[in-house]
């Protein structure tokens, strides 16, 4: 039961074992069947299929012949993202991808290494974007600064807005599907709220997904420009 309204965040246990482990492995559990087997065909495998195939040609549409062997790492980070995000919208479930620990845990590493990569392939080419070309010698300085400022700012703002976004969505889902239940006396504006509530939900839905898109295609952006 929700004691408060930010109980949602808090990961309850089930026989000691935190709910955000099972909803991390059922999110997990996508990677499964990204390749066809024997035991996963038929109609269910190519709805699978299709969906994975219009996900890559959605997020690597402009994609670089040199950042094209990270495009199964970055298809397994956007499936993992989005049904985490999908599993979090059911009843009594735990969005963990709404935390800043799990969203960071995530965009710094992936962050890291494609600027670690960057630098070590291409480390002149890579300082020189520190001073945007035609800049004038007495402001070279501050540009440093200021390029560098914004690098690092990059994975704060990859983690931040998907923990911001779908904490945001979900408090006002709780906000809405309580005000319905206490108002459940007056029939009239109950049922205005719970319309609200469900056109709200279908938005969430959307918002998991784009959230998921968002953070892979940024990923594969820093990626395009690194490498």
């Amino acid at each position: 039961m929700i004691s408060s309204l930010f109980g949602q965040f808090s990961p309850d246990t089930v026989a000691w074992i935190p709910l955000h482990l099972v909803s991390s492995l059922a999110a997990v559990s996508w990677l499964l069947v990204i390749f066809p087997t024997n035991s996963f065909n038929g109609r269910a495998f190519y709805l699978w299929e299709t969906i994975r195939l219009e996900a890559i040609k959605l997020l690597f549409q402009n994609t670089k012949k040199n950042t094209a062997p990270w495009t199964l790492i970055l298809t397994a980070v956007f499936f993992i993202i989005l049904s985490i995000n999908l599993i979090g919208l059911f009843p009594y479930a735990f969005t963990i991808s709404s935390h800043a620990s799990f969203t960071y845990s995530l965009a710094i590493p992936l962050w890291m290494s494609v600027n670690i990569l960057g630098f070590y392939l291409a480390f002149n080419s890579r300082l020189s974007h520190l001073v945007p070309q035609g800049t004038p010698f007495a402001l070279i300085p501050a540009m440093v600064w200021i390029e560098t400022l914004s690098l690092f700012a990059q994975p704060i703002a990859l983690g931040l807005r998907l923990a911001a976004n779908l904490t945001a969505g979900h408090l006002l889902l709780f906000l809405l599907s309580t005000a319905t239940w206490l108002l459940s006396s007056s029939p009239t504006i109950s049922l205005l709220t719970l319309t609200i509530l469900i056109l709200l939900f279908i938005l969430e839905v959307g918002v998991a997904c784009i959230q998921a898109y968002v953070f892979t295609s940024l990923s594969h952006f820093y990626l395009d420009q690194n490498i």
